[in-house]
């Protein structure tokens, strides 16, 4: 079983990023490292039952994006760009300084797919994509506000109505929102020239399972596996099926 440390500070470009760690901190086993990524209203404590699950083999990090508990919170909607996550992840994996599997839910996905469209792909040695999407479009019902001020009134409701003990704050997600709905990744799908795991709820109502196809089309041998029954919420729904198909595919980048 993986635990949780406390969070280490990064330094980030819009400010401090807080980076959950789990997992050996010391020596090399030769598997790359993991770095997981929550949703538009999540924080890193989406992952908490999934790096529970994981076996204590390799380090494992799970950033709060800006806009969320310890990390950064700038007042500008149009900081919370899918470019502008993705700036921090590419301090994240400065910092750690070793090899990473990036591993995307939901938003995430976006986050990862921008990350690899704007910095390529040194230092990723694979990537899992989850619940996810390369284009929102008009299919994707994560929100249904049309501004700034809309959407932070859906999320603060949304956010009470879930009973979550922590989340995004609205402005960041009214601006990742109004950044994600426009985002098309289609077109840098296939330049991602590592292992990818696509894995979907067969009854995701958040992002269709048509979105994982794509995805799977796209990306040159990428492994698509629906689950059945299952909805958007992976990370909780099948947090030990996530763990034993992430550290798989951690042992096959390692071997590859």
């Amino acid at each position: 079983m993986t635990t949780p440390h406390d969070a280490v500070m990064v330094d980030g470009p819009a400010g401090p990023l807080g980076v959950f760690a789990a997992g050996p901190s010391e020596g090399d086993d030769g598997l790359p490292s993991l770095l997981l990524l929550h949703g538009i209203q999540g924080t890193a404590g989406a992952w908490e039952a999934v790096m529970q699950a994981l076996p204590p083999a390799g380090p494992v990090l799970a950033p709060d994006l800006r806009g969320r508990r310890r990390s950064a919170c700038p007042h500008d909607p149009q900081a919370y760009a899918m470019e502008r996550f993705a700036d921090d992840l590419a301090a994240v994996i400065r910092w750690h300084g070793r090899p990473v599997i990036i591993a995307g839910w939901s938003m995430g996905v976006l986050v990862a797919l921008t990350y690899i469209r704007d910095y390529g792909l040194e230092g990723v040695s694979g990537l899992a994509l989850i619940g996810g999407t390369a284009c929102p479009g008009g299919e994707c019902p994560w929100f249904h506000g049309s501004d700034v001020a809309a959407i932070s009134r859906e999320a603060e409701a949304r956010a009470q109505a879930m009973g979550l003990r922590e989340y995004a704050a609205p402005v960041a997600v009214a601006g990742a929102w109004l950044s994600a709905r426009r985002a098309d990744l289609r077109p840098m799908l296939g330049s991602v020239a590592v292992p990818a795991l696509i894995l979907h709820g067969e009854r995701d109502e958040q992002c269709p399972l048509t979105h994982a196809r794509v995805l799977a089309e796209g990306i040159r041998g990428a492994e698509l596996e629906v689950l059945p029954g299952l909805g958007h919420g992976l990370p909780s729904e099948a947090p030990a099926h996530l763990a034993r198909r992430l550290h798989a595919l951690r042992e096959c980048c390692s071997s590859g």
